[in-house]
């Protein structure tokens, strides 16, 4: 039921502290990845340049990262790229629109678990000296530990 997982997830943010901004911040940024994944595109025909097939997702995704749309799609077809000295658009193909697309949803998802690692981190860490240790044993399995 994920009605029931969502408040197991949100009981369990209470627990570690959250703020009901860091909440949100993690809902959207992961919806936001869901629908970067969402996202279509085609290739226009007897053309090199990739186009929009439907701008619904982009939409969502603009709004959930709080940018404006028709600028994120540009990035996507057509990315300003430094010549010399000034900037000129470069349009994209299929497969290169996708590439920027799959490394924007990579790059939040690896930011936002290293941000959530660190907080995680950070409520437990409690300053005490810890004993533990985790060892690797060998096959035989004999070793001694000090």
């Amino acid at each position: 039921d994920d009605s029931e997982e969502m408040k197991l997830c949100d009981e369990a943010f209470e627990v570690l502290g959250f703020t009901d901004e860091e909440k949100m911040s993690l809902f959207k940024c992961t919806t936001s990845i869901c629908n970067l994944g969402e996202m279509k595109f085609k290739q226009r025909p007897r053309e090199e340049q990739a186009e929009a097939d439907g701008t619904a997702e982009c939409e969502k995704v603009a709004f959930l990262l709080g940018v404006n749309a028709k600028d994120l799609m540009s990035s996507f077809l057509k990315p300003k790229v430094k010549v010399g000295s000034e900037f000129v658009t470069k349009g994209q193909n299929l497969s290169q629109v996708t590439y920027a697309v799959s490394a924007l949803a990579k790059s939040l998802y690896n930011r936002m678990f290293g941000w959530l690692v660190a907080r995680v981190n950070k409520t437990l860490d409690t300053k005490v000296k810890r004993q533990f240790f985790i060892g690797v044993l060998d096959i035989a399995g004999f070793e001694i530990f000090v």
